[in-house]
């Protein structure tokens, strides 16, 4: 009988646990903007979250009521538009630094802003460290990306303007329509919160992204 139950105990701690972040409504999120670029238009569309871009950017960001711990992601959405990263340039590079979708996980750590940093540092990075709860910090934003340029998928980067963006390509996207983007961790990421980031103004391109879903598994 004792075997039998730590055995229920230890299936029971492997449960995962599917969470559906609401695209529905607009107001548990925040629509962050830049300094001297151009927001993005954000609303909702016939219950998904709708997302013009014209040249524009501006982060979508969801904050979790306490830590969580996220083994998994499923995004669904369409998209239409154009996407121009120009002939011979790198997506991700200056001047090709734009994406249809890159999917952030802000991870729980131990950095934070000290009390100068806080004074000088740009309103996203507060933003993001204001993610944390109290005595707690922030790692960094964990992006799962789409690509434009197939031969950039499954690779990964730290982004050059920062420590805080990390990037993985995770889905080939090339051509407008309905696409679903799912992945799982090897690990489960302690998680503060969600970061979108759907963006044209580096490159000027125009188009529209439709969140229809967003589901999390968690544990």
């Amino acid at each position: 009988m004792r075997k039998l139950i730590v055995l229920s105990l230890s299936l029971l701690s492997a449960i995962v646990v599917a969470m559906d972040v609401p695209v529905d409504d607009l107001e548990p999120w925040t629509v962050l903007s830049f300094r001297n670029i151009q927001p993005n238009e954000v609303s909702v569309v016939d219950g998904a979250l709708h997302i013009k871009v014209r040249g524009s950017a501006s982060p979508l960001i969801y904050k979790f009521d306490e830590p969580t711990r996220i083994a998994g992601v499923t995004v669904v959405a369409s998209w239409n538009g154009e996407l121009h990263i120009p002939a011979g340039a790198i997506q991700g590079d200056e001047n090709a630094d734009d994406f249809v979708l890159k999917f952030g996980i802000v991870e729980a750590g131990d950095r934070r802003l000290n009390w100068f940093q806080r004074r000088i540092a740009a309103d996203w990075i507060k933003q993001l460290f204001k993610l944390a709860p109290k005595n707690s910090g922030v790692n960094r934003i964990n992006f799962l990306s789409t690509t434009k340029q197939q031969e950039l998928l499954g690779t990964s980067r730290t982004h050059p303007l920062s420590e805080l963006l990390y990037e993985t390509r995770v889905l080939y996207l090339d051509t407008p329509g309905r696409f679903v983007m799912t992945h799982e961790f090897s690990e489960p990421v302690e998680s503060l919160g969600l970061w979108v980031s759907v963006d044209g103004d580096n490159t000027g391109s125009n188009f529209d992204l439709r969140l229809e879903r967003i589901t999390l598994r968690t544990d």
